[in-house]
Order: structure tokens, then sequence, then C-alpha cells
């Protein structure tokens, strides 16, 4: 597309109104210096309206041209504006809002011409007529300024996060200038009044001062914004500057980026006359490994640049937490509230934008220990751990609380900071009842040490909360519920466009965008199934590139087609590298079904994922070399996910919970094989156990040689021995040897009670023939019975020797 060709500009700026509106200090020196600087650095043709020549008549005149496409110079002429033309429009004066009814969209705007009437609204300049006229023109780059109160009633559409591009690269600019840009930037929101003057940075001169919106425009479009000297300034870079220094001065105004119906990937830009664009760096080289999408991981700490969207809920979630002890950040599963504490808080708090110093603590996730899983963050910050905590809970709690105190009174003025994860693992996935209630049970304690000072701030999934209620935590519950809100469209488009935008690509066409936002908009828990499709566009492209079919660094609509849009792409992801492995073996169905039914955490009606160490997945020979490839190729897939524990560990886990919530195929495994996915869960903690301890005489009462569940489990390996892994197995195996080995010893001794029965029957009757010839019947009697007892004794005695024996033979 051709490039922009010629530069036009509207400066209007109205001190001295008529009647009876109150004079302003600085508008007409703001547009005068305003149309010099356009003028002298940038080459624009301005059309200049001060005061009197802005009244109603030549505003009349002014849009009545533009709706005619046409805009009027100083000279008379007249000039028709083009497609490669940029207009740029600024007002200094009075701005009125007025709050109606009809309006949905808040309250209706007005620009107040010089001779307009005060309480005569039919003399106003309509902001939606101005939008209208504007809107329509051909010009593919416009921008828009609004120094005026209320000026943000200018709402015609969305807000969007502005990210200033610290360098502008070639392809940035081509796409920037060949695209359409409708931008709009107000000194003001809807309900605020723009400031005319003030001291700022603690001087001002009398005759020339300008708004503080002004002057710090003036200094942008001056240069201080260029810091690349790349000779560009976009819009974008502007409304950043203008943000950031009135966050210095503290004025009570809020500056608003938003842009029009129209507008798409463009953003409008000021070269100066000797820019040239080959002097511009090209992109750098993009490849898998700069991918800027998360896929099914939630963002972590390290990733915080690319997480966009959520700045205000990050400071909406600062604000809540500083002054309560407990925050629960509650949502669906998929809402973002684990990437919105470790990628937006935390990163928030570290900044010092909340003003208030902290000790933040390592990210906790409960897992199958939750003790466990705190101390490996206590470690890494050199404090007391819970070694034992259901035998010396109250001591080790107490040197926690001692450590914790004397750091506190050498930071009398900072707060420390728990985050903790997936607060649901403690219900999910600990096994442990016990430790799960001491552990609610320290955190509120904790709480009631150190109420100013500590702040617990978890995450759970909403369905959830009702199983936390009776829990010690319940005082600080109610007051500390932070419920995720549904994400906007616009939130959503900055999630989407904005990590595209960082590596220099593009949607094409820009409807694509809106088309993926439409999608998902409705859709609850619907940030993972998005962010794994843009992840699968993003790699398309990669892919394309290293095939040479394209490099143009656009995300395209057939990619997203053939992937099968947002719903389809996860799990057909998941369907084709299925499919492929049991093409190359049919066995694969069984070894994918147990692999992934490992990483189901029972106990709930929802499935949730579980984290599995990598030793748990080892299995026998033929079924191992299976498990390793179906771990390796969906890692690849990034369907699971491999790390490492802080004690070195390695382990797997499902990408996020959406894989096995809508993946159809484990759905129906579940469903079908519930009772043996319960029994193998009962199974496995008591084998793992055992297998630390199998070397100790008392790891034998582990073994389940006397539990009712061990003839289920002998069925479930007949039916299908690759439920096991390897521990698992040799631990039924040795609770049947020893069932077996107490079964041979029970007929050992029974048979030898038999024979001795035998025995001494056929010794009484001998005893008492001899007694009938040799003595009474009662010396018989008597007799017999002692022999009878003596014998017995002697037997008995053997019995637990034997025992022991057999139990050392069973080591």
């Amino acid at each position: 597309m051709a490039e922009i060709k010629r530069s036009l500009a509207v400066v209007i700026g109205i001190d001295e109104y008529s009647n009876g509106i109150p004079a302003l200090q600085t508008a007409v020196n703001d547009a005068k210096e305003i149309a010099a600087t356009l003028k002298s650095k940038y080459e624009y043709q301005v059309l200049l309206l001060l005061d009197g020549d802005a009244n109603s008549d030549k505003f009349n005149s002014l849009l009545t041209a533009l709706e005619q496409h046409k805009l009027f110079l100083p000279d008379g002429s007249q000039i028709e504006i083009q497609e490669t033309d940029r207009l740029f429009f600024y007002f200094a004066g009075h701005g009125i809002a007025l709050d109606t009814l009809d309006n949905a969209d808040g309250p209706a705007g007005f620009l107040v011409p010089q001779d307009a009437g005060w309480n005569n609204d039919g003399t106003w300049l309509s902001m939606t007529r101005l939008h209208d006229a504007l809107q329509k023109l051909p010009c593919r780059h416009l921008l828009i300024i609004l120094d005026c109160c209320f000026a943000g009633a200018f709402r015609w559409a969305g807000d969007r996060e502005a990210v200033r591009q610290n360098i502008h690269y070639r392809e940035r600019y081509d796409r920037f200038i060949s695209s359409c840009a409708q931008q709009v930037i107000t000194s003001a929101s809807d309900d605020e009044k723009a400031v005319d003057c003030l001291y700022p940075f603690g001087q001002r001169c009398e005759h020339d001062g300008h708004s503080p919106f002004a002057l710090v425009l003036l200094k942008a479009l001056r240069g201080e914004v260029d810091l690349s000297q790349d000779g560009l300034l976009t819009a974008t870079e502007l409304f950043v500057y203008l943000q950031s220094e009135f966050y210095k001065i503290n004025a009570k105004q809020t500056p608003n980026l938003r842009h029009l119906k129209h507008h798409d990937d463009g953003d409008y830009i000021f070269p100066i006359p000797s820019f040239d664009r080959n002097h511009l760096a090209p992109a750098p080289a993009i490849s898998k490994n700069t991918n800027p999408y998360r896929g099914l991981k939630s963002f972590e700490e390290e990733h915080s640049q690319l997480f966009f969207g959520r700045n205000k809920l990050i400071s909406k979630l600062a604000e809540f937490m500083i002054d309560r002890p407990l925050t629960v950040v509650l949502g669906a599963s998929g809402s973002g509230k684990s990437s919105l504490v470790k990628a937006g808080l935390i990163p928030y708090l570290k900044l010092g934008t909340s003003h208030q110093e902290w000790r933040i603590l390592a990210p906790v996730r409960p897992g199958e220990s939750p003790f466990v899983a705190l101390n490996k963050t206590l470690i890494k910050e050199n404090l007391p751990i819970f070694a034992e905590p259901n035998k010396a809970f109250e001591q080790e709690l107490q040197n926690l609380y001692q450590s914790v105190g004397e750091w506190y009174r050498l930071n009398p003025q900072a707060k420390f900071l728990l985050v903790i994860d997936e607060f649901e693992e403690l219900v999910t996935v600990c096994q442990d009842e016990t430790e799960s209630q001491k552990f609610f049970e320290g955190l509120a304690r904790a709480i009631k040490a150190f109420p100013e000072q500590l702040r617990i701030v978890v995450t759970l999934r909403n369905d959830f909360e009702p199983q936390f209620r009776n829990t010690p935590l319940e005082p600080y519950w109610e007051s500390g519920r932070f419920v995720m809100p549904k994400i906007s469209r616009q939130e959503l488009r900055s999630c989407i466009v904005e990590p595209a935008a960082a590596k220099v690509m593009y949607f094409d066409p820009p409807s694509l965008v809106d088309e993926v936002i439409d999608e998902v908009v409705q859709m609850p828990g619907a940030l993972p199934l998005l962010s794994f499709t843009l992840s699968e566009l993003y790699l398309k492209y990669i892919q394309s590139v290293k095939e040479g079919k394209r490099n143009n660094r656009a995300i395209t609509q057939s990619d997203y087609a053939e992937l099968g849009g947002v719903t389809r792409s996860l799990t057909k992801r998941a369907d084709f590298e299925y499919d492929e492995l049991v093409k190359l073996d049919p066995a694969y169905s069984q070894t994918i079904k147990h692999v992934m039914l490992r990483m189901v955490a029972v106990g709930s009606s929802d499935l949730t994922r579980r984290r599995v160490l990598c030793k748990e997945l080892e299995y026998p020979q033929a079924e191992n070399t299976r498990v390793k490839l179906v771990i390796s190729r969906f890692v690849a897939a990034r369907l699971l996910v491999k790390g490492r524990d802080i004690e070195n560990n390695e382990y797997v886990e499902p990408a996020h919970d959406a894989l096995i919530r809508e993946w159809q195929k484990l759905l129906n495994w579940k469903k079908q094989e519930l009772a043996s996915l319960v029994l193998q869960t009962e199974l496995r903690p008591t084998a793992n156990k055992w297998a630390t301890q199998k070397h100790d005489k008392k790891a034998v009462g582990l073994l389940w040689y006397n539990d009712p569940r061990l003839p289920l489990v002998q069925q479930l390996l007949k039916s299908d021995i690759g439920w096991l892994n390897l521990t698992e197995l040799e631990f039924v195996k040795r609770s049947i040897q020893k069932r077996r080995n107490k079964h041979l010893k029970a007929i050992a001794i029974l048979s030898a009670v038999m024979i001795l029965l035998s025995q001494l029957t056929a010794f009484g009757f001998i005893q008492l023939r001899f007694s009938i010839v040799n003595n009474s019947v009662e010396e018989i009697r008597q007799s017999s019975l002692q022999s009878t007892c003596f014998q017995l004794h002697n037997f008995s005695k053997k019995i637990p020797q034997t025992t022991e024996a057999d139990i050392a033979e069973d080591k």
C-alpha cells in the first residue's frame, strides 16, 4: 500500500467566550503552539481556529465540509481529503457532559463554541456529530485530541490497553502505515474536569502557560518521546507518555485512549521530514522458542511482559488485598485466576506500584502434602520448616512465628505475602485429611498472630468453595472473597492482539480477531483454550516459514479454520496424537488411557488434574517403552508439561484442567473405569510408603494381605495388568505372597494340631486300657488329661517361633 502523502490538521482553541461563559486562560496559547509545532517539525497544513473564528457558524461550516470529505485551508483554498492523507484534529476549550436516559454509553458530550449559550444546549456542538463526520473520512490515519472538561464523553469505541513499543521495526512501521488508524486521546474522563492552569513541576510563566495536558503533549511532539531516535512518534507512544507524566504530577484528570469503529492494526504516526523507512531495523527472527502465547499453561511471574488485558483488574486486586489478611480469588477453571496473581499481582507489588514494601514468598501449590509444598518455599527464604507437622506441629509453628516476628521487628513498615495457588488441591489431591486440617489451622493462627503484616492470597475454583466453609479460615473468608469478573471483549482483544504485536505479528484479516472473540466471549473458562489456539496458530506460522510458504508475520484465517477454531483446537490435537500412536500399535490405546487417568484427581464430581512424578510412571519393559513415547509425544504437542520440583524430582501433568474437562475420550474413560481408578488411587499412597520402608520389619504391616480390596486388585490385574506401575505391582505381589504364606501357615498349624490330636487320641485309648487293668477309672482320667495338656503346651510354644521365622523369610 502507498505511503501517506499529506499531513492535515484542524486545531481549535477558545479562551474568550461570550454569553456569560467563563473565560479560559491557556486554550488559545495551547492551540497556537501545537499548530506551530505541527507546521515546523512535521510539515502539516494546518487550519487554525481561535476564539471568534471558532463560533457556531464556523463549527457548522467545518463539519459540513468534513462530511463532504473536504477541508478549507486558511488561504481559502479547498482540498479533497484522500485515502493517502492523515488528519489531526485538536480542540481546547470548554466541554460539557449531560446525563441522558436514552444513552447506554453514559453521559452525552458536547463541545462549546465561542458564542454558545451557557444554558442553551442547542448552541453546543454534539460530540456525536463530530464523531460521525470524522469517522467517515476516507483518510487512512485519523487522530482526535480533545483537551476539555468531560472529554471522555467522546465514547464511541472501547478503551484499549496502550503498550509502548520501544523499537519501531521496519515490519511494524509497514503495518502501522498500511492499516487504518482511527484513534482518540482525551485529556479527561467523562466525569472529570480538565485542568486549565497548573504550576507544573513547580514553575510556569504567567503569560505563555499551558494546560497540564497541552504542556506534556507539546513536549512529546517536540521529541521527548522519541527515545529510540528513529524520527517516529505514534499515537500509542504519545498516550503512554501522557499517562505516565500525569501520574507523576498527580493531576486530577485521567487521559484516555480510544479507537473508533473502523480502526484496524494501524497507529497514527508523526514522522519528521527526514525520516527514512530504510533506516529502521528489521524485526528480530521468531521461532518456536519465542512463542508469546502460553498455551494451556498459566502465566508465571517471568511472563508478566506478555500478560495483557488485565491491568485494571490487577490494580483492583492489589487495592483489595492490601487491607485483608486473607484474599480468596474465586473463579471458574480457565478464568485466569492463577495468571492474574502470579503474572499480574506479584510483579505489580514488586514494582512498588502499591507504594508498600513487600516480602513475597514463592507461590505454593498444595499437591499431595501442603506442608511439604510450604516447606519448599520456606527453605528458599531461610525460614523454619514443618519437618514433622503431625508430631511437632506446635513447636515448629512457634519457631516459624519467632523467625517471622524478628523480621517484622527489623522491617516494621513491610508486609509479608504468601500466595497459595490451586487451593482446591487440599481436597482434590491431598489424601490426608488430618494434614489438610492442620494446614488450615496453621494459616488461621498465622493470620491471628500477624493480622497487620501477613497477607495470604489463594486462588480457588468457585465450584469447590462450599468445601472450604467450615474451616478455621471461616472468620476471614466472606470479607476476603474476590470474584473474577467476566472478561470483556476489549480485554480479550488485548489478550489476543498484544502478544502478537510484541513479536511484530498481526492478524489477517483484522476481522479474524473479532471472530475469535465472538467464539469465546460467552464461553466460561475459555482463556486456556483461547491461549492454546493462539499458540497453535503461531506455531503454524513458524512451520509455514520453514516450508517457504510465507514470511509476512501474519496469523491467518485459513490456519484458524484448519485448527477448527477455539472449541475444537485442543481436543482435535489430542485426538490426532492418540490416533497417530494407535496406528503404530493398538496397545497404545490402553497405554494412553492409563497415563491420562493417572493424571486425574479423584474425589470430586468434576475432573481436575494431578501432578505425577515421573518415577510413578515406571512400568514393566514393554509397557514402559510405550509410556515414555506417549509422554514424549503429548509434551511435544503441549498437552502435557514436564518440570522439576525443588527437590529436583521430575514430574509431568496436564497443561491445564481444560484438557481433561474437554477431551471426550478422557471423559468416557473416567466414566467407564471409575471403580478401577478409585481403587488405584487408594492403592498408590500405601504402595509408595511400603516401597520406601520395605527393608524395615514393620513395613510388612502395610501390605494388603488382610485387606478386602486385594481380591479386587487381583481381578483388575487379570483384566488389564497395565493399570499398575512397577512399585504397585511389587506391592500387590508381596501382598498376595504374604496372604498365601499366611494360608500355608494356617494349614500347617491345623495339620499339626490334627496329627497331634490323632496321636493323643490313640495314646489315650492305650492308656485307658492299661488303666482299666492297673488303676481305677479316676486315675485313668487324670493321667490322660495331664499328659494331653503337657504336650499341647510344648507344641504351642513352637508357633510364635515359626511366625518370626516366616516374617524374616518374607523379608
